[in-house]
Order: structure tokens, then C-alpha cells, then sequence
């Protein structure tokens, strides 16, 4: 992954590009921050040069009525700095006063002041949320499908204690064990929601 790091610290989609991907920059530094909770060794510079970029992507993000899904990635960013243990909570404000922030935002949003020990925000916003997701034709931006959105609403749902949780589980177990085609993103964040569950 490191021959993926742009020098300001993010990962271009593509080994030797010099352009970030916003999505992948999180997805790949929360895979990481998984890792080194499991107990692998993470390379320094790789995660303090990742911090770098994620908390200045987060700080000049701002909401955009025609960038569709922004605010889903500046939620997944929130998401990853609070996982990691850096959370930038002047930046989760403001995109909670957002007032046309997506339905899969508020879960991302929602997770992140759960991580921070905010249970109170956490529930308040994913109660203005739901789980019947409808299939969105921006999610391409950020390599989604209405499965993956479920298995980000079920992690959220563990994190604060929503008995609904279970019930979505069932679903997500039966789309996994089924025969139907999933792309990486959807089959790993149904498996992380899952390996959550256990946990």
C-alpha cells in the first residue's frame, strides 16, 4: 500500500499517480487501522503521513449541492480519524448541520461520534436515518451499493446498541452465503459488519 501514498499523504487509486482518491485514502487507512489492531506492525510514516492527509481533506471539506456523495466521503473520513483515535470534531459538526446530508452519510456520521464516546449524538442521528437504502446512481463515486450501505448502517447499529442491528444481520449472512455477485467493497464491509457482530 505504500507505493500507493501520494506525497501529501493520501493513496492514488492507481501505483504511481499523484492524485489522491478520497475513497480510497480512507478505505485503505481503515484497513490499516483494523490491521494494527489485530496486531500487525504498521509502517510510521505510512499512518502519520495518512493522518496528515485526512485531517487537512477534513478540514477544508465543504458541504457541495452538486458533488453528490461528498459528504459521504468527508463522513467516511470523520469515520476513520475517530477510529484511529484522532477525531476532528469542529469538522463532524459541521457536517451534522448539513441539512441535505445522505441517508448513508448520517450512518458513516453517526459511527464516528459513537467511536468518540458520543452515544447520545450517535443515536440522535441515525434516528433521522433508515436502512431501506435505494440504489443511487452517485454511488459509484464511492464504489457502493445499497448492500454495502446496510453493512455501514449495521456496524453504526452495533456501536449504539440498536437491536435492529440482528435483523440486518440475518439479511446481510444470506446475501453473503448467496450465489449473487458482490464487488470488494460491498463483500468486505458486509464481513467486517459481520466479524463486528461476533465480536
Amino acid at each position: 500500500l505504500g507505493n500507493f501514498q501520494t506525497s501529501n499523504g493520501g493513496l492514488s487509486y492507481w501505483i504511481g499517480q499523484n492524485v489522491a482518491n478520497d475513497w480510497g485514502t480512507s478505505y485503505a487507512g481503515h484497513f490499516m487501522i483494523e490491521a494494527e489492531k489485530k496486531g500487525y506492525v504498521l509502517p510510521l510514516t505510512f499512518m502519520s503521513n495518512w493522518l496528515k492527509y485526512q485531517k487537512q481533506a477534513a478540514h477544508n471539506w465543504r458541504p457541495s449541492y452538486q458533488n453528490y456523495n461528498s459528504d459521504l466521503a468527508q463522513a467516511y473520513r470523520l469515520y476513520t480519524l475517530a477510529l484511529a483515535g484522532h477525531p476532528d470534531l469542529s469538522s463532524m459538526n459541521r457536517l451534522r448541520e448539513f441539512k441535505e446530508i445522505s441517508n448513508t452519510a448520517k450512518w458513516r456520521l453517526a459511527a464516528a461520534y459513537a467511536l468518540v464516546g458520543q452515544k447520545e449524538a450517535a443515536i440522535k442521528i441515525s434516528n433521522t436515518a433508515n436502512i431501506n437504502f435505494e440504489p443511487v446512481k452517485y454511488d459509484y463515486y464511492t464504489y457502493g451499493s445499497v448492500d454495502r450501505n446496510r453493512a455501514m448502517a449495521m456496524e453504526t447499529m452495533l456501536l449504539i446498541g440498536n437491536s435492529k442491528a440482528r435483523e440486518l444481520a440475518k439479511y446481510i449472512a444470506k446475501k453473503l452465503s448467496s450465489n449473487s455477485w458482490m464487488s470488494t467493497q460491498t463483500t468486505a464491509y458486509s464481513l467486517l459488519a459481520m466479524a463486528k457482530m461476533v465480536e
